[in-house]
C-alpha cells in the first residue's frame, strides 16, 4: 500500500501547481506540453482537426504522412509533408495561427499510371477567441482559412474556410477533456469546375497527464459531407523544458473515406 501511495506521489509531483489556473488551459511548468485535440486528420491540410481554445505563442515543425492502399481498385497514394507552424497570443484570450506545408511529396499508382511529385503545399491561417472562461472550463470560437497555394493538383488551387467552437475542461489536475464542433466549405480555383464541398465535424476526447512532462491523448472525430468518416486518434505528448513533442495517428474505421492511415510528429517551442 505504501508503495502505491509513493508511486502516485511520484507521478503527480509538480503537476497540480502547474495546472492550477482559471479555466482549462495549462500554465506553469507544464505550459510547453501540447494540449487540446489530436492535431492530425484525414481532410485537406489541418481542416477538421479542431483547435485548442488556449492562446499561446509558439513555433514548430511537423512531419506528416497519410496513405491510401486500395488493392481491389488497383490504386495507391502515399503523401508526406514538412509543415512549419506557429501561433501568437495577441492577448490572453486571442490567438492567431498559421501552418504551411513547405514541402509536399506524393506518390500515386493505379492500374496504368505511376506519378511522383515534390511541390509546394497548403497554407492555412486562422484565429481563436475565448468567449467564456469558468473555474475549470475554457471555450472559444475559431476560424481557419485554406489559401490557394497548393500545387499538388495540376491546374487547380484548393481553397476553403472553416468556422467552429472548441473547449477544454479540467475537472481534476491530471485529466483534460476537450472537444470541437465545426463546419467548412472547400472549392478549387482553376480551369475546371470548382466543385464546392460542404462538410462538418464533431470531435471529443481526453488527455491523461500523470506528470507535467507527459500526456496520453485519445480522441474520436466524426465527419459528415461528401466524404464521411468516424476516426479514432491517439497521441503521445512530451515536454522537455520549453520544447513540446507530439506523436499522433488516426485511422477512419467507418464511412467512405479511403485513407488507411494518417500520422504526424510535431515539435514546438513555447515562448
Amino acid at each position: 500500500m505504501r508503495a502505491l501511495v509513493a508511486l502516485a506521489l511520484l507521478l503527480t509531483s509538480g503537476l497540480t501547481p502547474a495546472l492550477a489556473a482559471p479555466g482549462g488551459c495549462v500554465t506553469g511548468d507544464a505550459a510547453a506540453l501540447p494540449e487540446g485535440p489530436v492535431a492530425v486528420g484525414v481532410s485537406v491540410a489541418d481542416l477538421g482537426t479542431g483547435r485548442r481554445p488556449c492562446a499561446r505563442t509558439e513555433v514548430g515543425l511537423a512531419v506528416r504522412g497519410a496513405g491510401i492502399i486500395d488493392t481491389p481498385q488497383f490504386y495507391g497514394n502515399v503523401g508526406a509533408q514538412a509543415v512549419l507552424f506557429g501561433s501568437f497570443a495577441w492577448r490572453p484570450g486571442t490567438e492567431v495561427f498559421a501552418a504551411l506545408e513547405a514541402i509536399s511529396f506524393g506518390f500515386t499508382q493505379n492500374a496504368t499510371l505511376t506519378t511522383t511529385q515534390l511541390t509546394f503545399g497548403n497554407l492555412t491561417v486562422g484565429a481563436t477567441q475565448v468567449v467564456y472562461q469558468l473555474e475549470r472550463l475554457t471555450g472559444a470560437v475559431t476560424g481557419r482559412l485554406l489559401a490557394p497555394t497548393s500545387f499538388e493538383i495540376p491546374g487547380m488551387r484548393p481553397l476553403g474556410i472553416e468556422v467552429g467552437h472548441s473547449f477544454i475542461a479540467r475537472p481534476i489536475g491530471w485529466l483534460e477533456l476537450h472537444g470541437a464542433l465545426g463546419a467548412e466549405v472547400t472549392a478549387a480555383l482553376g480551369a475546371a469546375r470548382g466543385d464546392p464541398r460542404f462538410g462538418g465535424f464533431l470531435l471529443g476526447g481526453a488527455s491523461l497527464q500523470p506528470t507535467s512532462w507527459f500526456a496520453f491523448v485519445l480522441d474520436v472525430t466524426g465527419r459528415v459531407g461528401r466524404v464521411s468518416s468516424l476516426s479514432p486518434a491517439a497521441a503521445l505528448r512530451f515536454r522537455i523544458g520549453a520544447l513540446g513533442l507530439d506523436l499522433a495517428g488516426t485511422l477512419p474505421i467507418v464511412g467512405n473515406d479511403r485513407h488507411d492511415f494518417a500520422a504526424a510528429l510535431r515539435a514546438s517551442w513555447r515562448f
